[in-house]
């Protein structure tokens, strides 16, 4: 079974600080105007929708997101940790019940958020995580190369400096430990217990730091 765990891209998305931000989509040609076929225009930033976040982000030595080879986007051993949030909370690792598996490649928090994805408090009372888990995490699972989160960003809006601080701290290249990668805005609805694979494609844009996605993720 094969399931899309990114949101398409609409007229009007949700982002962070903002329910409502317009993708400029205009018609270049038209069929029913006589062309020959139909081609579009359409301009958005790079972190609107499910997108991911690479070091180049807050780090201008950093990679960016076409510096990754193909085979960094699929993840073989996926983890999925259910977790009950609040509005603006800022998790840590005692909120978290479960253990990181020593194999997992990347590490999905499905909170159910997703529920509230279009509304105020989707994007300026997200929740947050806290940067001493990505200094962590950076040292004891080696093998964690991205997390995916189903809110708009591991940055609460109500908490905007240290959420700065957890980006950096997952994505520093000259931290300790490899920098691990960020997907925001996943829709990870439904039962993912079985998920076995997944599949992040990221838009392959030569300069920028980070890029809007698609993510696949296949279950047994």
């Amino acid at each position: 079974m094969i399931q899309c765990l990114s949101y398409k891209l609409s007229p009007f998305i949700p982002v962070y600080g903002s329910t409502r931000e317009k993708l400029d989509l205009r018609e270049v040609k038209s069929i029913a105007k006589g062309d020959s076929c139909q081609t579009f225009w359409f301009c958005m930033k790079n972190h609107w929708g499910t997108h991911v976040d690479c070091p180049a982000h807050f780090f201008t030595q950093g990679s960016k997101v076409a510096d990754y080879p193909c085979n960094f986007w699929f993840f073989k051993n996926p983890q999925v940790i259910k977790i009950n949030v609040k509005p603006g909370q800022i998790i840590n690792q005692k909120d978290l019940s479960n253990d990181i598996d020593s194999d997992t490649d990347l590490l999905l928090f499905q909170s159910g958020w997703s529920k509230f994805r279009g509304t105020d408090i989707y994007s300026f009372h997200n929740p947050g995580l806290d940067p001493e888990l990505g200094l962590l995490w950076r040292q004891k699972h080696p093998s964690l190369r991205a997390i995916g989160i189903d809110w708009i960003s591991i940055a609460s809006f109500q908490h905007r400096e240290l959420g700065r601080e957890a980006h950096r701290a997952f994505l520093n290249p000259k931290g300790k430990g490899n920098p691990i990668i960020l997907v925001e805005d996943m829709n990870l609805t439904g039962n993912l217990c079985n998920l076995k694979k997944v599949w992040v494609a990221p838009l392959l844009v030569e300069m920028i730091d980070s890029a809007p996605c698609t993510v696949i993720g296949f279950l047994n």
